[in-house]
Order: C-alpha cells, then structure tokens, then sequence
C-alpha cells in the first residue's frame, strides 16, 4: 500500500490508447501499522478485515469467527490466569484496551455486534 503525503480532492487519469482524460475524486483510508503489518487488514493481500470495529481510540478486530469466539472467552473471562511459560501465547500479545478489566462490557457488546455482521 503506498503512503499519501498529501491529498487531493481530484486526480486527471488519462487513457494510454486513446488519450481520453477522466476525473477521479480518490478515498482515503487511515491505517495503523505495527511491525509493518497494517493492523485490520490481511497480512497477505492486504484487504481490510471484515470484523473490525473502532472501539474508543482504538480498532478491534479478528480474523475470522473462530477467532472473534476465542476472544470473546477471553474478554468474559473473570478469572485470568498466567502461568509460567518460556514463550508468548496470543493473549500476552494483546492490546492493553481489550485486557482491562474496565472494558469488558463494551468489548463485549461490541463482538456481539461483529458476529451479527
């Protein structure tokens, strides 16, 4: 995906076989990138993700209904448990947003909405 320093309200496109010239008004779209992945969209083709939602100041997002499931377990979760381990597993890695405590209900009503999508 190419970076925009600046937008433009219009871009003239022109044909390279007859020379036709065509107005476009283009969209933008704001992306987050950690490690250089863009957060909410495949790694592999880079489309947007299909269930995603902003929450706060913040974007939550899964890859597939299994995994929306698995963090909606998590999320209404009372008690979590860490254990000693010599690795990270996937819910050491998540954002601090969806690990409070605070946000449970929100977070929860929000995959409610995601699975209805």
């Amino acid at each position: 995906m190419r970076q925009v320093k600046t937008k433009k309200q219009a871009i003239r496109i022109q044909c390279p076989t007859c020379g036709a010239m065509q107005s476009h008004q283009p969209t933008y779209t704001e992306t987050i990138t950690v490690g250089g992945m863009t957060v909410g969209h495949d790694p592999f083709f880079g489309l947007e993700l299909w269930l995603q939602s902003r929450f706060r100041n913040h974007l939550f997002w899964a890859y597939n209904l299994e995994h929306l499931q698995y963090m909606e377990e998590y999320i209404a979760a009372k008690l979590r448990e860490r254990q000693d381990r010599k690795y990270m597993t996937l819910v050491e890695k998540l954002p601090e947003f969806i690990k409070s405590r605070k946000n449970r209900e929100d977070l929860l009503k929000l995959v409610e909405k995601l699975k209805m999508k």
